[in-house]
């Protein structure tokens, strides 16, 4: 048995595994540390890919499986966590919540609106040929990161209408058709890739500054840095 071929798709259970837990710890509150799982959700996704390109053993139900975790771990689990969270913040800003079954409806149709486009941000990318060098929209996992990151910041009056709209604004954000930059590299050569590591060092340098609460300004020099990068490309 050819024991190389299934070490990408063991690496992707890692994403899926990552993101169960995830929503384990939302719904015990632990929000910082399903916040973590989900990092830890994305450092699989990465390593899944690049195993299966080193190792030459691409397959098509590695790429299923990728979107199916993906889809637990980028989409369930952020959305399980706003979904505790926001009646948290409605608390805090003095609005009650309108509840069916116990069930709190606005956070629920908020979470279940991100999932479904998360689930087509995914199913688009698996048939998109196009979204080879860049993707087509934000990133499942950079519409993750944004969302897990809002319980580390304080709460204040406003907080439940904010993240609302960041939770709808990155649903359109994923479905959109505007170029962003792919952190696949094709090879390592510092010309070809230089947004890439310029957006890895400063990745790095703002989340040992401020750990969690970096991963907004990170995202905002990840879109800085594509429409610099699709400018030089259009230029070419």
């Amino acid at each position: 048995m050819d024991i190389k071929k299934h070490i990408p798709n063991t690496i992707t259970l890692g994403n899926l595994c990552c993101g169960i837990i995830a929503i384990m710890l939302a719904a015990q509150w632990k929000f910082q540390y399903a916040a973590m799982l989900v990092l830890a959700a994305s450092v699989f996704d990465f390593f899944d890919g690049f195993a299966a390109r080193m190792l030459h053993v691409k397959s098509d139900i590695g790429k299923e499986l990728d979107s199916l975790s993906d889809v637990v771990s980028f989409g369930v689990a952020p959305a399980m966590i706003m979904y505790y969270v926001l009646p948290k913040e409605a608390l805090f800003a003095g609005l009650n919540l309108y509840e069916v079954c116990g069930i709190n409806v606005i956070p629920a149709v908020c979470g279940i609106v991100y999932v479904c486009c998360v689930a087509l941000r995914l199913g688009k990318f698996n048939v998109d040929t196009r979204q080879g060098e860049v993707f087509l929209g934000l990133p499942s996992p950079a519409a993750a990161f944004v969302l897990v990151s809002l319980p580390f910041f304080a709460d204040t009056k406003h907080s439940f209408i904010i993240y609302i709209a960041l939770m709808l604004l990155m649903c359109a954000a994923m479905l959109t058709e505007y170029p962003l930059m792919s952190l696949k590299f094709h090879d390592f050569s510092f010309k070809k890739n230089m947004a890439r590591y310029v957006l890895i060092v400063c990745s790095v340098a703002l989340i040992i500054a401020l750990w969690f609460k970096a991963i907004i300004p990170i995202m905002l020099i990840y879109v800085i840095l594509s429409i610099i990068d699709n400018h030089k490309t259009s230029k070419e």
